[in-house]
């Protein structure tokens, strides 16, 4: 399945995206994770039968632009973009597919806009953990004072791009073929050396989360076919998730053995088995 790199302007911001297969496809947008970029769906997208994958390079990532300086990357900032950029792609009805923070923000908009989504595929995320109403306070001061000091921070830098890749495969526990692919959106050279390409805001804390309430309001309120794929090293493994996804008896869960990013892993063919054969037990076009 051959790609072409697609750019357009979405509300005033430069949007980046990689689009894979036929315009007759099934539509899917990807949503890629916390610091990684549209590359991480390169081994999963090919694999999608009959399928039209927009993998976005999410606001602040990848080769998309930075947001402006007055405004956030919470997990709802991103919502009026992704629905312009369907717009843009002439999807009155699409997959949703998202990788960790890139799943959470697709359960936001399948959840308030479900005449849009057709289903919803979500890999090793689902909801953030929860902040309470009376930790507000705590997680507004410390919003405000890292996104107060990090103009003063001295980014990472890297005189070699093994040097980078050395230290993502640290991070992330990808192996260095993974994390090679992200490199090739998410690095850049600065002056002697290489920097990443996120913008740095992303690094700090968000001014308000989800409760528990909020959660389950989003999660009671999907009302389309959803696919929830979990890593056994990843979000498979957190206390009472099961418990909790097993009140929503609509949901089909399957676990996989791996890490956070398996479906960048050997995990993909399996995964790939498994998403298309949701598509066909519920007829998704």
């Amino acid at each position: 399945m051959e790609y072409l790199e697609q750019a357009v302007e979405i509300n005033g911001l430069h949007y980046a995206f990689r689009l894979w297969g036929e315009a007759t496809g099934r539509p899917i947008m990807a949503l890629h994770g916390w610091l990684d970029n549209a590359a991480s769906f390169n081994q999963l997208a090919p694999l999608l039968g009959d399928s039209q994958m927009a993998a976005i390079d999410l606001a602040g990532h990848g080769l998309s632009g930075h947001r402006h300086p007055q405004a956030g990357y919470n997990l709802w900032d991103d919502l009026l973009d992704l629905l312009a950029l369907a717009d843009h792609l002439g999807w009155d009805q699409f997959t949703l597919m998202g990788h960790s923070r890139g799943a959470m923000i697709a359960v936001l908009l399948a959840a308030s806009m479900p005449k849009r989504i057709s289903s919803l595929v979500l890999i090793d995320g689902v909801t953030p953990l929860p902040v309470e109403p009376e930790q507000a306070p705590e997680q507004l001061r410390k919003y405000l004072s890292e996104n107060r000091n990090i103009l003063r921070k001295k980014l990472p830098s890297y005189q070699t791009r093994e040097q980078a890749l050395a230290a993502r495969c640290r991070s992330s526990g990808l192996s260095e073929v993974a994390a090679e692919q992200l490199l090739s959106r998410g690095l850049e050279a600065a002056g002697e050396g290489y920097q990443w390409r996120a913008d740095p805001r992303l690094t700090t804390a968000s001014a308000f989360k989800l409760s528990h309430a909020h959660s389950a309001a989003m999660l009671s309120s999907l009302s389309v076919p959803t696919l929830i794929c979990l890593a056994s090293q990843g979000f498979g493994a957190y206390p009472g998730l099961d418990e909790l996804l097993s009140q929503y008896q609509d949901f089909q869960v399957q676990h996989f053995e791996g890490s956070h990013h398996f479906h960048m892993e050997k995990q993909v063919d399996q995964l790939a088995e498994t998403i298309n054969q949701f598509f066909n037990d519920n007829a998704i076009m």
